[in-house]
Parts: structure tokens; C-alpha cells; sequence
């Protein structure tokens, strides 16, 4: 690569570089001037770029709303579902801790139940209780019959008897297990009564300790209910937002039309800043920074421009040397062509001298056939001119 093209090629890249930072120039003297422009402004053509970009500014701003809204409604679902979950648990495991006591909270109120004298109003409680109590007096009835009657029988009826107290006494086994159960279901039945202000002591504390216990997990259920409104609410704006389904799908959607937006706001800029640079609108638009930016915007055009002439001349004076260069190619060219035709026509000569030499002796031979004259040897050619001058000489014209 010679110097010149070298050269050429440095002040390109300097020529683009220059280019690149007007660009960015016209880009900012743009927004400064979005920024800071009256609400009117006299030139028509500014008033339309000032008016796009702003329009684009505020769509951006939306698209940028929405995204951050789409996050936050996202982050705040994904914690209030957490918060149900685990409020959810704790109160799960509230209703197990107080559901655990109701066996001993209906066994308890059933003895106070049975010395009150006047209980009516929770006797539909106990009902199951007072079945089960009253079988399993029958049962014991009944054995006690059956261990009378085994004392008066003989071997082999005592031998029934016995089959028939083992399945009373299985019977009284499996009521006993009942009765477990139906002091559970009492105890949940009376623990949502004020059956508790009848209770003294341990039971009376069993009654506060199990209503304290609903009290927090009715609470926990009252929580979890706003939060479950809250992320119904959340579900809205997300569907309003179109992002209800594929909230990030819906961002990323977002994020390239603002992106493109942004884009076409900086060619708005540019061109706002080119016509402010083109008419000198800082007489329109009064602000030092933007005056400042003229000057340096100038500066560099003139640079841009003394780029663009040292280019043009470099470039013009290798285009020279390479048509000097190649005319003096052509040139040789064109004269070893001229000697090539001048050897052509002298080898054109000599020829035309055989055949004259030829047809001379053709006419001496034919009077030889006719007998006019006797037959001679033809005589030696003349010696022929050289074809091909020496090496550096010009060739001799025939």
C-alpha cells in the first residue's frame, strides 16, 4: 500500500469519526431543544419535529409504565400467594391444635352437662353421647344378668353363657371407642357456644385456649381473603395490561416496541437538531448550551469539509498518476504495434520479390519448352533485406 492510499484512508476514518460525533451532536442539540423549546415557536417545520417527539416521548413513557406496572403486579402476586400459602399453613395447623382438644372439651362439658338442672338448650349436643351411655348401661345390665344366670346353669350352658359375655363385652369395647368420637364431635359443637361460662378451672381455660385458637385462625382466613381479593385484583390490571397470561412475553413485547420508539425519537432529534444547525434558529431558541453546540457543530463541519477537500485531492492526484501512468503504457504499446506492422509489411516485400522471381523464370523456362532458348541454371536470389533490426536500432524501411 502506498502513502497516498494510506493517507487516504486515515483522513476517511478521522472524515467518518466527524461525521458520527455531528450526528450525536444534532442528536443532543434535539433534546435539548425538545426540552427546553417555548410552548409555540415560529418556524412550522420545528414545530412539527418538536410535536413527534414529544408524542413518541410519551408513548415511550407509557410502554415504560406498563412494563414496570406488569412487573410490579407480577412480584406483588407471586408474594401474596406466598403469604397465603404460608398464613394458610399456620392456620391449618391452628385448626389441628384446637381440633386435638375437642375430645377432651366434649368429655369435660358432658360431666358438667349431666349435674346441670336445667340443660335443655345443649342437650341436642350430647344427644349421641346419651344413645351411646345408654347402651352401654344396657350392655352392663346384661352381663350382670348373664353372670346371675351362669351361677344356676349347668356346665354346658355356662359354656353359652360365656360365648355370649364375650360379645357383650366386645360390644361394650366398641361403644367405649364410639363414645371417643362422639365426644370429639360434642366437643366441636359446644366449643362454638357459650357453653364455656358454665366451666370452672382447667375446662374453663380449654374453652378460652380453643376460642383464642378460632379467633387467630378466623383471622388468618380474613387475611388470606383480602390477599386472594388483592391478587384478583392484580389479575385485572394484568389483563387490562394483555399481559394476564405471559406477563414476560408481554414485557419483551414492550420493551422492542419502546426500543424502536426510541429510535425513531433519535432520528426525530436529528433532525430537529440539523434544521436548528441549517437555519440558525438560536435567535427562535435562546439557550448558551445550544449556542455553544452551534459553534462546536460548525467547527466541526469545517473540519468535516477541509477532511473531504484533502481526500478529493489525494484522490485526485492518484487518479493522475494512474492515467499518466497508464498512458505511458499505452503508448509503448502502441509503438511496439507500429514496429510489429513495419516488420509485417517488410516480410510483405520480400515476398512480393519471390514472387516477381518466380514469374521472371517461369516465362524463361516456357521458352525453353517452346525451343526458342536453350535451358540455363536460374541464377541466385538477390540478397534479401534484414526482417528484424538489431537489438536498440529501427528497423530499415524496404
Amino acid at each position: 500500500m502506498d502513502a497516498r492510499r494510506k493517507e487516504i484512508e486515515t483522513l476517511d476514518a478521522d472524515y467518518r469519526r466527524l461525521e458520527h460525533q455531528i450526528t450525536a451532536e444534532c442528536v443532543e442539540i434535539g433534546r435539548r431543544a425538545a426540552a427546553i423549546a417555548p410552548a409555540t415557536v415560529r418556524t412550522e417545520e420545528l414545530a412539527k419535529y418538536l410535536n413527534s417527539a414529544a408524542t413518541l416521548r410519551r408513548s415511550i413513557d407509557d410502554f415504560r409504565s406498563d412494563i414496570e406496572h406488569i412487573r410490579n403486579f407480577v412480584k406483588e402476586i407471586e408474594s401474596l400467594s406466598q403469604e397465603m400459602h404460608d398464613t394458610g399453613t399456620r392456620r391449618d395447623q391452628l385448626l389441628r391444635e384446637r381440633q386435638s382438644r375437642f375430645m377432651e372439651l366434649g368429655a369435660g362439658a358432658f360431666a358438667i352437662f349431666q349435674k346441670m338442672s336445667n340443660g335443655v338448650e345443649y342437650r341436642s349436643m350430647f344427644e349421641e353421647i346419651l344413645k351411646l351411655d345408654q347402651e352401654v348401661e344396657e350392655r352392663h345390665a346384661e352381663l350382670r344378668t348373664l353372670q346371675e344366670q351362669e351361677q344356676s346353669k349347668g356346665f354346658f350352658d355356662k359354656i353359652k353363657l360365656k360365648a355370649r359375655k364375650v360379645m357383650v363385652r366386645g360390644e361394650m369395647s366398641r361403644l367405649d371407642r364410639a363414645k371417643t368420637g362422639a365426644y370429639e364431635h360434642a366437643g366441636a359443637k359446644i366449643a362454638e357456644t357459650d357453653f364455656g361460662r358454665h366451666a370452672e378451672g382447667a375446662l374453663r381455660d380449654l374453652f378460652v385456649s380453643l376460642q383464642e385458637r378460632k379467633n387467630a385462625a378466623d383471622a388468618l382466613a380474613a387475611e388470606n381473603d383480602r390477599r386472594g381479593q388483592q391478587i384478583a385484583a392484580h389479575r385485572e390490571e394484568l389483563k387490562r395490561l394483555e399481559a394476564a397470561d405471559r406477563p414476560d412475553e408481554r414485557i419483551r413485547d414492550l420493551e422492542r416496541r419502546t426500543e424502536g420508539l426510541h429510535k425513531e425519537l433519535e432520528v426525530i432529534y436529528c433532525w430537529t437538531g440539523q434544521l436548528f444547525l441549517e437555519r440558525d434558529l438560536r435567535g427562535e431558541i435562546r439557550d448558551d448550551t445550544l449556542s455553544a453546540k452551534y459553534e462546536i457543530v460548525s467547527g466541526l463541519r469545517a473540519t468535516v469539509q477541509k477532511r473531504k477537500q484533502q481526500i478529493d485531492r489525494l484522490k485526485a492526484e492518484s487518479e493522475i498518476e494512474e492515467i499518466l501512468r497508464k498512458e505511458k503504457e499505452r503508448r509503448a504499446r502502441r509503438r511496439q504495434i507500429e514496429e510489429e506492422m513495419r516488420v509485417k509489411e517488410r516480410q510483405i516485400g520480400t515476398i512480393d520479390i519471390e514472387i516477381n522471381v518466380g514469374l521472371r523464370r517461369l516465362e524463361e523456362l516456357k521458352r525453353v519448352v517452346n525451343g526458342d532458348t536453350p535451358y540455363a541454371e536460374a541464377p541466385p536470389l538477390p540478397p534479401l533485406p534484414e526482417l528484424y533490426p538489431p537489438s536498440g536500432e529501427p528497423a530499415p524501411n524496404p
